[in-house]
């Protein structure tokens, strides 16, 4: 099989990781396209059914729950399946979570669709996977790698006025319908294609390197441009063939999961109910759409910012990252405050520039303290404390707004959260374990 894969490597004039980066930011667009949509839908589900702002939350908590602890099952799964099969049955799992919710008319009917079919069905075809695949095919441009390709989990904002434009010609219910083909019939087949598990199914090397084997015939010696291109500072953690049993047991696991489950909250107070709130203030559904794209489309900028955690350190970026956040729910306060539409272009540039940032950081950080074969399961258990954590904040959220009539309160609960995940990354701390450096010429090396 890996013999006749290899010529899929040379079709490309550059290195065949790219295509997977390339891929990759297709398929988490449109996943995630459909996934963040929800705020848009929140809307129009408020209007047809009459439910409580909390109680319509808790269909995107249900489907944040399973999300979470689908993350587990989605790393063993692409450890096991590959990407060839995995994402494929991710989109089906998607177009049916959308044509379900097309013809709901109860809560439990979008319970199923978000919470069976739609949470597995992203996480599947989402960050855990793409953040494995991509670790594999990159080492020393990992960040960069991560940041373009996770691009695609946070551009769908972008796609909110066009889905908005969707729902005001066709209804909320056939949109749905069109964005579950869109799932099944372009990306499915994409998928399984082009996407690989690892550079050595294509007969290459992490980062493009290439082996050249028995130079000048003297069995057991070659060529290699292959060289450790991160400094190690704690050899022993990082010749530990890590599993998830393993991981559990250090302390470094653990407050990588805090920082997932308290940026979870804090964001999924703020970001699910953004556009109810700009509509309660008095700008109007176009203007909260269109405050949504623009954050997405400055999460975009910052993705592609994801080579700085290569220069700065992962610890530095992430600290950039906490100050973005915070800036962030300080712009919705003002805005609270004196209802002007100003401090809404700051929290799109903040927000989106944080959230650009964050993805790509968090996953090059995991990868340098916990990378192995057995990555795909670790990362998934940490992403359980982002979903999970995203989901209640979305509940919080809503909750708060159903008692006190604003989302003043839920906005200044997230700002300790934002404050605490940016320390709890640096007592992590992956620069303790590996430090990236550039690559060296070729060496002759010995098997």
């Amino acid at each position: 099989m890996k013999e006749m894969n290899k010529p899929l490597a040379h079709i490309f004039p550059f290195y065949y990781g790219w295509v997977i980066v390339g891929v990759s930011l297709f398929t988490l667009t449109v996943a995630y396209g459909i996934w963040w949509s929800f705020p848009i839908f929140y809307v129009n589900f408020l209007k047809e059914f009459g439910w409580s702002r909390a109680g319509t939350a808790t269909i995107f908590t249900v489907g944040s729950v399973v999300y979470g602890f689908g993350s587990l099952v989605a790393g063993v799964l692409v450890d096991r399946l590959g990407p060839r099969r995995l994402l494929p049955l991710a989109c089906l799992l998607m177009a049916a979570g959308c044509w379900i919710s097309s013809g709901a008319s109860e809560k439990w009917h979008f319970y199923a669709a978000y919470g069976v079919f739609l949470g597995f069905g992203v996480i599947c075809a989402g960050f855990v996977p793409t953040t494995v695949i991509l670790s594999n095919w990159f080492v020393r441009k990992r960040g960069t790698a991560l940041g373009i390709g996770l691009i695609g989990n946070v551009s769908p904002p972008l796609l909110a006025v066009p889905i908005q434009h969707l729902i005001s010609a066709f209804g909320w219910r056939t949109s749905y319908v069109i964005l579950g083909a869109v799932a099944l019939v372009v990306i499915a087949p994409l998928t399984g294609f082009f996407m690989r598990t690892r550079p050595q199914d294509l007969g290459l090397e992490p980062d493009g390197w290439l082996r050249a084997k028995k130079l000048a015939g003297k069995p057991g010696e070659e060529i290699s441009s292959l060289k450790v291109v991160s400094e190690i500072v704690n050899k022993e953690w990082a010749e530990t063939e890590w599993t998830l049993l393993k991981g559990v047991k250090t302390y470094q696991l653990w407050l990588l999961m805090g920082v997932m489950i308290t940026l979870g909250i804090s964001a999924g107070m703020i970001m699910h109910h953004l556009v109810a709130l700009v509509v309660d203030i008095g700008h109007g559904g176009a203007m909260a759409a269109f405050i949504f794209s623009l954050a997405g489309l400055l999460a975009a900028t910052g993705r592609i910012g994801g080579f700085l955690s290569d220069r700065l350190g992962r610890e530095v970026t992430f600290t950039i990252v906490a100050g973005l956040f915070l800036g962030s729910a300080l712009a919705l306060l003002i805005m609270i405050w004196n209802a002007q539409i100003w401090p809404l272009y700051f929290y799109a540039i903040t927000f989106g520039l944080g959230a650009g940032l964050s993805s790509p950081t968090l996953g090059a950080a995991a990868a340098d303290l916990f990378g192995g074969r057995n990555f795909g399961a670790i990362l998934g258990f940490l992403n359980i404390g982002y979903g999970v954590g995203q989901g209640v904040g979305a509940w919080i959220g809503g909750a708060i707004f159903d008692r006190t009539g604003s989302y003043k309160l839920a906005i200044l609960t997230a700002i300790p959260l934002f404050v605490l995940m940016g320390l709890s990354f640096w007592f992590a701390g992956p620069r303790k374990v590996r430090k990236i450096i550039r690559s060296s010429p070729p060496i002759l090396a010995r098997n």
